[in-house]
């Protein structure tokens, strides 16, 4: 029974593959677990992974880095071939000031993560491992790791992690407790949610551009033809996708030619080097940068131009699940060792900034769309969810709207959400 004992002990390919196989099925066994219908998600493989890794147990260094770095690429491309197709057109019309408010959220957990580390002393790696923690935003946190490796010769930091999964718990419930209280107070001022919803909804999607037609034509008549067959050329592209994707849902068959010619696009994409004035290394996409701008622009373009880029719900859901098990699970692993050793010296401080990272941006830009920007509460609910990129929240703000209002504007910020989220955990890492 020597091979038993080996397989179990000793280092290598077939070790590493049964320890990450055994991380990632405890943590999908343990996404069953619910506290009033919230279950944390794949981050219970992280903290498999962190139990497994205090004890102890490790896997081949070059087998885990590798399992790392492309399962955060699996991730990452799967997620910009869902969010491509309305990525720019969610930047126009009434996404603007959605968009604005959801990008405010971001510059304000990272303003209290800068201050955080200028007044605590914390090490800049685990702050901002709990500020995304605290968003509850893996990618983010995979550019940050990816950043600060490419910035240091290749290694690779603990903090990240284990500031990640202590603030993950209480991000989650954060983000809904916010949506909870603010639901609260503005339900209190006796005004209708419903009408103040159908009070916006006309100034959202091609009725804006209808009504801003019809205002031009009465001082330049040749100016609104102009709006009116930009009009027409958005719903053509729009019936064209449509079309395009009715002839995809009964094509089985993967694209997988697109799919990693578009993952090797974004590697190299990724790896070109950028110098900016002041900044004595070069600043790269990165793994996780690179190939989700390229999937974004693959997935918008290639309607146009006859590309069989759609992937089917499913076969994208196989790809995302596939890429962050493996990651979280290689990153648990990593931080494990001297994980509760870090807590005990400290960093249970971490849990009460990741907490103020959560809800003060949350309540912040909540108010700001009440009361400036007179949004309803479901639509509030929808951006509180998008811009921190939330499913949980977004199945609970959905508890609360009659009608798809939190989904429209979830879906309307996610995009840009998702991008900025990434960008921001490399810029910390470069400038702290």
């Amino acid at each position: 029974m020597n091979w038993f004992t080996d397989l179990f002990t000793q280092p290598s390919v077939a070790n590493s593959v049964l320890i990450l196989s055994i991380v990632i099925a405890a943590g999908m066994a343990l996404q069953l677990i619910r506290f009033r219908g919230i279950s944390l998600g794949v981050t219970w493989i992280l903290f498999v992974g962190i139990f497994l890794g205090q004890l102890g147990i490790s896997i081949d260094p070059h087998v885990s880095h590798f399992a790392k770095e492309f399962g955060l690429i699996l991730f990452i491309y799967s997620i910009g071939l869902e969010v491509g197709p309305g990525f720019f057109r969610s930047l126009k019309s009434g996404g603007i000031m959605l968009n604005g408010l959801a990008t405010l959220v971001i510059l304000l957990g990272c303003l209290l993560t800068v201050v955080f580390i200028k007044l605590s002393g914390e090490p800049a790696e685990a702050m901002v491992g709990t500020l995304y923690g605290a968003v509850t935003n893996t990618p983010g946190l995979g550019a940050a790791q990816q950043t600060f490796a490419d910035l240091n010769g290749g290694v690779h930091n603990p903090l990240f992690a284990q500031g990640y999964a202590v603030a993950y718990p209480l991000g989650v419930v954060g983000i809904i407790l916010s949506i909870v209280v603010m639901r609260s107070i503005f339900l209190k001022q006796g005004k209708d949610e419903d009408a103040i919803f159908q009070q916006n909804a006309r100034f959202n999607g091609l009725e804006l551009f209808y009504w801003v037609a019809s205002k031009v034509q009465s001082h330049d008549e040749k100016k609104a033809e102009k709006d009116r067959a930009k009009i027409e050329a958005k719903k053509s592209r729009a019936a064209r996708i449509a079309a395009q994707n009715r002839l995809n849902e009964h094509d089985n068959k993967p694209h997988l030619f697109y799919i990693f010619i578009g993952i090797a696009l974004g590697v190299i994409l990724g790896m070109v080097p950028i110098y900016f004035p002041g900044i004595p290394v070069a600043v790269r996409l990165g793994l996780a940068g690179g190939p989700l701008i390229v999937s974004i622009i693959i997935s918008s373009i290639g309607p146009d131009l006859r590309f069989p880029t759609h992937t089917t719900k499913s076969a994208n859901l196989m790809l995302r699940e596939t890429g962050i098990s493996l990651f979280m699970a290689t990153v648990g692993l990593g931080a494990g060792d001297g994980f509760l050793q870090t807590i005990a010296n400290g960093g249970y401080m971490w849990v009460v900034y990741g907490f103020i990272i959560t809800i003060v941006p949350c309540f912040v830009v909540g108010l700001i769309a009440r009361y400036l920007c007179h949004l309803s509460i479901y639509s509030v609910a929808g951006l509180i969810a998008g811009s921190h990129t939330d499913p949980p929240a977004l199945a609970f703000s959905n508890t609360l709207c009659p009608n798809n209002e939190s989904s429209v504007a979830y879906t309307t910020v996610y995009p840009l959400t998702m991008f900025l989220r990434i960008l921001a955990g490399q810029i910390l890492v470069i400038l702290l």
